[in-house]
């Protein structure tokens, strides 16, 4: 049992500097330092000396104010109590704890010999740093008897819940939510909610509820837990209370500090008869142990140093003298800074220093220098050595050499991830790093080739020459296959004459096909090997991600096969999985080429959807959106076309070709009479960043005869938010002059910033269809994310169209919420020109009937 606390003296226990302000400071302002600082209480000082204290409970009496906002904005002296409970810093833990249970305080100033005050002592620093362990951690919750909580419910209001505080006198009190859960309100909450305001809020709305400033949810312990582990749970959430619930789960008790403190009030006599004699016997046992950690020091196998506060070594043991050659004679007298290296800099030091100054110790690695000059790695402890009055006088320093330790558990883990023979990278790591390659290609979009090559014959070699000329032969090839590839490539040994290469950031297949051909002239090349000359040939089979598979394993499997198709098709030679390339590949390649055709032979049209007004139902604007309608393949997906016409540069003439019929389209709606609002055109990076493209606009809305304000264009999201500061941004400050309406496509998919789009001349946000879809889905909550990007798209005056609406259940929800235009299946969808309707729907009047439109 450790009776030594009990007598500590108070002086030693604060935690923290005095937190204090003048008599003329407002509560509000008060309780605002309180809340920052995470103080129970604030010292009022007038002309340096402190003329009264308020603390947390002080701040249940502010809701008795017939006017709370004018009492949170009165002076601090009006609300203070005084005078200031003062003990001398050396009182005992013990004393102290007793004038707390005698007066019913939790705080008292501990001031020095000249009554200058030092710091505050809390009822928290008292138990926190009590001393009977054992006798906490015997008792358990259950025996401390904690009282029954008082609950009250989360709709109270907060005047109420203070009132109830002050008559019940409670520290804490529980709040119990409509669906059952748990918070508590304690008096720090209270301070922050008057730091925050409450008190001027509750003059100004009908009520306040507690609910809004309880803390939850309420933290609880079994009935069955120690007191001690009660005590070390609220030091480290840092709270003064906790509930205690019984075996069923149910709250029965709540455990605050002073609970835990008036357990320990009843062992304080007996304890401290104990200490005293315990402390007799003790100093009878000192000085054999001094003897004997003199013995220790001596005998242990670790250097000791031990230095006065400006680092002059005063003592060492004999290791200091093993691991470093300085003597005692030529250490003693000399600054700790003689073995410093230069390895580490002015910033390490400090961060060492701080570390000792702030926690007392410190420990690590570190490289220091022998007398016969060499570097060492050392494990390194040091400690701050105080005397009786807590005062740092020395430091300890205790170390052991580590280097050769070191060297070892580096070269296992190279050995664990590299091929012995060759260096390379092993299974282990090449597998390691294909994760991470496919990881960057997902978010990227590029793809990655995996080769595995295997040496024709090389079994011959190490048959007829020996292991000896067939490991020095693939050392040579693995120095060759190295040298080959960009170093942000990967050469890994599988084992034996197997190699596999990972190829990162390919655009073109093609680059990958002039790779391995390179590989197969620098493998084949001669090798000079035990003064004999050989010549080794590989096949190489290859597999592409995500072509042939999305994961390493599927990878490789598919490259090993390839590599055999290879051997069988006479060796020296390479084959993509599926030779010649991989199918996927060859269909892209493929539609490449029919796409050029395409755009000649007109084979592209376009179809048409238009958006509605969700307050009205009303036909708002029309989407131009590109169809491909291939002779054989028939009406191909834009999601099949559109990322190869990226690539291929081909998105720049579709994009003007879809530009200009869509124009043309719409003037000639326009010379019908159909009001249809604006035709909204998709625009792509590459399109727009084309020297050409605003000439090449205007020609086409002169030349069609579209006034520029019934057109809009659609970027998405990535491309305007990331080129905010390049081209794109004075591109759309120009169409916005020009009165074209812009718009951000597929919003909430990329970096949804609004910041950006204050800067950017945007006037409209169409909501990705992800995110819509949610709606009703019970997993996905309730459309959240489309709620917050209407309320804020609103502030900044911005119109929001909501795409993919399919359901009654999503309209309803876009209505709620005050969204502009929505588009999406339920409405209509896309068709040619000549089917797009010129009226509302049919399937509005039915909507309004159940009540959809007001």
């Amino acid at each position: 049992m450790q009776h030594h606390t009990l007598d500590v003296e108070i002086g030693r226990l604060l935690s923290g500097p005095l937190l204090a302000c003048g008599p003329d400071v407002t509560i509000r302002e008060a309780a605002r330092l309180m809340a920052e600082h995470r103080y129970s209480a604030i010292v009022v000082v007038d002309a340096g000396r402190p003329i009264g204290i308020w603390t947390e409970r002080d701040a249940l009496a502010l809701g008795t104010h017939a006017t709370q906002a004018s009492a949170a904005t009165q002076p601090i002296a009006t609300a203070m109590s005084r005078p200031v409970r003062a003990l001398p810093a050396h009182t005992s833990a013990r004393e102290a704890a007793a004038l707390f249970a005698r007066e019913g305080i939790r705080h008292c100033l501990a001031v020095d010999a000249a009554g200058e005050p030092l710091g505050l002592v809390t009822q928290t620093d008292l138990v926190m740093s009590q001393g009977p362990e054992c006798f906490l951690r015997l008792r358990t919750l259950a025996c401390a008897k904690p009282p029954r909580p008082h609950c009250i419910d989360a709709h109270t209001t907060f005047e109420e819940a203070m009132a109830q505080m002050r008559a019940h006198r409670l520290s804490a009190i529980v709040v119990r939510d409509p669906d059952g859960g748990l918070g508590i309100l304690t008096e720090r909450d209270v301070v922050r909610a008057v730091a925050q305001g409450a008190l001027e809020r509750q003059d100004t709305q009908t009520s306040v509820e507690v609910g809004r400033y309880a803390s939850r949810p309420l933290r609880s312990l079994a009935h069955t837990r120690s007191l001690y582990s009660a005590r070390q749970y609220l030091l480290e959430h840092r709270m003064r209370h906790v509930g205690v619930v019984d075996d069923a789960g149910e709250l029965t008790g709540l455990l605050g500090l002073a609970d835990i403190l008036r357990d320990l009030e009843h062992e304080y006599v007996r304890e401290l008869q104990d200490a005293l004699r315990e402390r007799d016997d003790a100093l009878l046992a000192s000085r054999a142990s001094l003897r004997l950690a003199d013995q220790v020091v001596e005998s242990t196998l670790d250097g000791v140093m031990i230095t006065d506060l400006a680092g002059t070594i005063e003592r060492i043991n004999p290791a200091f003298t093993r691991l470093t050659g300085y003597t005692e004679r030529e250490a003693v007298g000399r600054n700790a800074r003689l073995l410093s290296s230069g390895r580490q800099g002015a910033a390490f030091y400090a961060s060492l220093w701080q570390s000792i100054e702030t926690t007392g110790h410190w420990k690590g690695e570190i490289w220091n220098r022998r007398k016969d000059g060499t570097i060492f790695l050392e494990y390194l402890t040091i400690s701050s050595i105080r005397d009786a009055h807590g005062r740092c006088t020395h430091y300890a320093a205790i170390f052991a050499d580590i280097t050769q330790r070191r060297e070892t558990e580096e070269r296992l883990s190279y050995l664990a991830t590299h091929d012995a023979l060759t260096g390379l990278a092993n299974r282990t790591l090449f597998t390691e790093r294909i994760a991470l390659a496919l990881a960057r290609a997902r978010r990227s979009g590029k793809r990655v080739a995996v080769m595995f090559l295997d040496l024709d014959r090389f079994k011959l070699i190490n048959d007829t020459m020996g292991h000896g000329v067939g490991d020095e032969a693939l050392t040579v090839i693995a120095r060759r296959l190295r040298d080959s590839v960009r170093e942000t490539d990967t050469v890994a040994r599988l084992g034996g004459d197997e190699f596999t290469l990972l190829i990162e950031d390919i655009d073109d297949i093609r680059h990958v096909g002039r790779i391995a051909e390179m590989l197969l002239t620098t493998v084949a090349a001669p090798i000079r090997a035990a003064e004999q000359t050989l010549f080794v040939t590989p096949s190489i089979g290859i597999s592409m991600f995500p072509d042939d598979g999305q994961s390493a394993k599927q990878l490789l499997m598919q490259a090993d096969r390839a590599m055999y198709e290879a051997k069988d098709a006479g060796k020296n030679n390479f084959q993509f999985f599926a030779a010649p390339m991989t199918s996927c590949a060859m269909e892209r390649i493929q539609l490449e080429t029919e796409l050029h055709h395409a755009i000649h032979a007109n084979e592209l049209l376009l179809h048409y959807q238009p958006e509605f007004d969700v307050k009205t139902g009303r036909f708002s604007n029309v989407e131009a959106l590109v169809r491909w309608q291939h002779p054989q393949r028939g009406l191909v997906s834009p999601d099949q076309f559109i990322p190869i016409a990226e690539e291929s540069a081909l998105i720049v003439p579709i994009g003007a070709w879809v530009l200009r019929e869509a124009c043309r389209q719409a003037r000639a709606w326009l010379d019908e009479g159909f009001e249809f609002g604006r035709i909204c055109v998709n625009l792509s990076a590459r399109q727009c960043l084309h020297d050409g493209f605003l000439p090449q606009l205007a020609n086409i809305l002169g030349e069609t005869g579209l006034p520029a304000n019934r057109l809009q264009l659609e970027l998405v999201e990535s491309m305007a938010m990331t080129s905010t500061n390049g081209g794109i941004e004075a591109l759309l400050q120009e169409l916005a002059a020009r009165g074209i309406s812009l718009a951000i496509d597929d919003f909430g998919t990329g970096y949804s910033s609004f910041r950006y789009l204050q800067k950017l001349p945007v006037d409209t946000l169409k909501v990705d269809r992800s995110f819509l879809a949610q709606i009703g889905d019970a997993a996905s909550g309730n459309g959240s994310i489309v709620r917050a990007i209407v309320a804020m798209a609103k502030s900044l005056d911005v119109s929001v169209v909501a795409e993919g609406v399919e359901t009654a259940q999503q309209w309803r929800l876009l209505r709620e919420i005050g969204c502009d235009r929505a588009q999406g299946f339920l409405l209509a969808r896309p068709g040619p020109a000549a089917t797009m309707p010129r009226a509302l729907p049919a399937f509005v009047a039915d909507l309004e009937v159940h009540g959809l439109f007001v």
